[in-house]
């Protein structure tokens, strides 16, 4: 287990006045301590014309990120979809324009690809959800079969699995809730694909944020979960993307039971508390981060060495 971090975090300069190339974020996150990354592959998909998948080179993009991980000593354990806000395209107003539909199906196959390039064993997907299901259960499932089967057979070809991620609902209330913000839903979701490659994401903020025991669900999903999200947020307040324990998580008890759970992977953050940071106060956010993975990975450590001892 390694700390890791999303690239996600210093993929914008301050302001967000542009956004810098996949290959200085990555060098400069490896500067800054982090041997394993989350390559995020939604921030900018809308509006950044530079955007790694949506030029006719994005293969050589994706040669040029893969050679320079290489090169540095930098691998990709997991990755982000590209995904639909508030993952309802009525609710997502860039789907209004003529042609992203078709543009977003793409990136998402693009993604896939660029996965398998990488080396990434688990990409996150966020489940949809359907105003026009009527928010019934079995037509929304059904839905999110229709839509992924495709994407996780083209993941499989390519060595890539796909883990679902338990969602929140929508804090702007534009929707009433979101389909797998409760675990039972994801775990009727994951096995219903029968398959080690479908898995679980586990998002620490969106369980907070639903107010969950985390313990009691992490032990139910168990070795489902191949990908972390971890943050910290106030519970209802809203989805802030803290470090842990600078919001109301119980960190010691949530270590506890991923340990019990038999969780296998990184202690990958998703904070954005380096976002609006300015100059070097960013990179000081982003060795923060590092130190409170290293930190996590020694509670759950003493969790399992207790375990193995009782």
């Amino acid at each position: 287990m390694k700390p890791a971090i999303s690239t996600r975090i210093y993929i914008q300069s301050f302001g967000r006045e542009r956004y810098r190339s996949n290959v200085e974020v990555i060098e400069k996150l490896h500067e800054l301590g982090f041997e394993v990354l989350d390559f995020n592959f939604n921030w900018g998909i809308a509006e950044n014309i530079d955007f790694i998948l949506r030029k006719d080179d994005w293969q050589q993009q994706i040669d040029l990120v893969a050679n320079t991980a290489q090169r540095i000593g930098v691998s990709f354990s997991q990755a982000h979809l590209p995904f639909i806000k508030a993952c309802c395209r009525q609710c997502d107003p860039s789907f209004r324009n003529s042609g992203y539909e078709e543009y977003f199906n793409e990136c998402m196959r693009r993604a896939y690809i660029a996965c398998g390039m990488l080396g990434v064993k688990y990409v996150t997907a966020h489940p949809i959800t359907c105003i026009e299901c009527n928010f019934e259960r079995e037509a929304t499932f059904d839905a999110n079969r229709k839509y992924y089967d495709p994407y996780v057979e083209l993941g499989i070809r390519n060595n890539v699995g796909t883990a679902f991620e338990n969602m929140m609902p929508c804090l702007d209330a534009s929707l009433p809730v979101r389909y797998c913000q409760h675990y039972d839903e994801l775990i009727e979701l994951v096995d219903s694909y029968n398959d080690p490659m479908v898995a679980v994401c586990w998002d620490t903020g969106h369980a907070n944020g639903m107010m969950l025991d985390q313990p009691r669900a992490i032990r139910v999903l168990g070795k489902r979960i191949k990908n972390l999200h971890i943050n910290d947020n106030h519970r209802c307040s809203r989805d802030e993307h803290l470090l842990p324990f600078m919001g109301s998580i119980d960190w010691y008890s949530l270590m506890a039971a991923l340990a019990e759970a038999g969780y296998s992977g990184d202690m990958t953050l998703e904070s954005h508390v380096g976002d609006d940071a300015v100059g070097s106060l960013q990179e000081d956010m982003i060795r923060l981060s590092r130190k409170s993975a290293e930190f996590l990975i020694d509670i759950f450590r003493e969790a399992k060495g207790r375990k193995s001892v009782n």
